[in-house]
């Protein structure tokens, strides 16, 4: 008859294991309390059947298995002998090692490519910004009152498109550094297109022949009115329509100004031209700033009557006929507005203008 034992005795008695999941100091009491019990040697594990602890964590590769690893790896990627040997040596760090050189090479890798990367790379113009840009660094460059052609016009310019967010030059854009540095690096671009066109105009516009061309011929000498026609045409670098621009007496007169300031650069000379211009336009705005307009209009209409005398008339077109009101477009009206001070555009020095 089985002997039925208490809660109490049950609960004295060693605990006997249920599952073969054992840990080996459990095995090792077992082996010890079987060895007393020959009643339960059928169930008592054997010295050679006792099972290897665990060890908790990970266990490093040998020197065999590791550049075994590497060479796999190694032939899989394609890695050139360099970096093979940089993974056979990563293969043999501790595992501890290997986390931090792994987290040191991906910082390395951002650094390299926030080097690399160019701005405009992170933030692409849409077409539409892009077109307005073309229409508008054209329109403030061909304005017969810009105050200048470098800092100024790109004020302007930038000015305008932040007056109109749904082109693209948004709150968010402008906020963004990476991003607003693309655009002003593009406006920055396209007024460079277009004063190095203005001035090739005006350059081949007074005959001169290039001494750095051999078989230079002389150039034919524009009038007034057909250099004006001509720097005008500028075309946006994927070969968009012209623009086109209403002539008035006043572009013509600031196209003589424009034409005097280069024939007057001495020959040969290294004296950056567009800021020449500029430096001669704050000058006269001091001299005649304390005078009627009517004085400073006067002084412009002397240099184009001295541009006349000097290149020749239009023989289809006299003065006379700019000198009424000429209606002027939506995009030239906008532009004028904005240097008159009758909108308001904020002050930027964004983009690098050079010649």
């Amino acid at each position: 008859m089985a002997v039925r034992l208490t809660i109490a005795e049950q609960l004295s008695r060693p605990t006997q294991p249920t599952s073969p999941t054992l840990s080996a100091v459990q095995l090792a009491d077992n082996e010890q309390t079987s060895s007393e019990d020959p009643a339960r040697g059928s169930l008592r594990p054997s010295s050679q059947s006792v099972v290897p602890a665990m060890v908790i964590g990970f266990k490093r590769a040998n020197d065999d298995d590791a550049a075994e690893a590497s060479g796999r790896i190694t032939r899989k990627l394609k890695l050139d002998s360099k970096d093979s040997e940089l993974l056979a040596l990563a293969s043999k760090m501790p595992l501890q090692e290997q986390v931090l050189f792994c987290i040191g090479l991906s910082l390395k890798t951002m650094a390299t490519v926030n080097q690399i990367q160019p701005a405009d790379a992170q933030f692409k113009l849409s077409d539409i910004l892009k077109g307005k840009i073309e229409i508008y660094t054209y329109n403030a460059l061909v304005s017969p009152h810009a105050a200048g052609y470098l800092e100024e016009c790109n004020r302007i310019v930038l000015g305008i498109l932040r007056r109109h967010p749904t082109w693209g030059l948004t709150a968010a854009v402008v906020e963004n550094p990476t991003h607003y540095h693309a655009v002003c690096s593009h406006v920055a671009k396209r007024l460079n297109d277009k004063r190095r066109h203005i001035k090739a105009a005006i350059k081949s516009s007074t005959g001169i022949v290039d001494e750095a061309d051999p078989n230079g011929q002389p150039l034919e000498v524009m009038d007034i009115v057909k250099l004006v026609s001509h720097a005008t045409k500028v075309k946006g670098s994927t070969g968009m329509k012209a623009h086109s621009v209403k002539i008035t007496v006043q572009l013509l007169a600031r196209f003589a100004f424009l034409r005097r300031a280069f024939v007057e650069l001495p020959a040969g000379s290294s004296i950056d031209y567009w800021k020449t211009v500029d430096k001669q336009l704050q000058s006269i705005r001091e001299r005649f700033k304390d005078q009627p307009k009517h004085a400073m209009s006067a002084f412009f209409k002397r240099i184009l009557d001295d541009d006349l005398e000097q290149f020749g008339a239009n023989k289809d077109a006299t003065l006379d006929d700019f000198q009424s009101a000429v209606p002027l477009t939506d995009v030239q009206t906008e532009v004028e507005e904005a240097i008159a001070g009758i909108i308001t555009v904020p002050t930027d020095d964004e983009a690098d203008n050079t010649e």
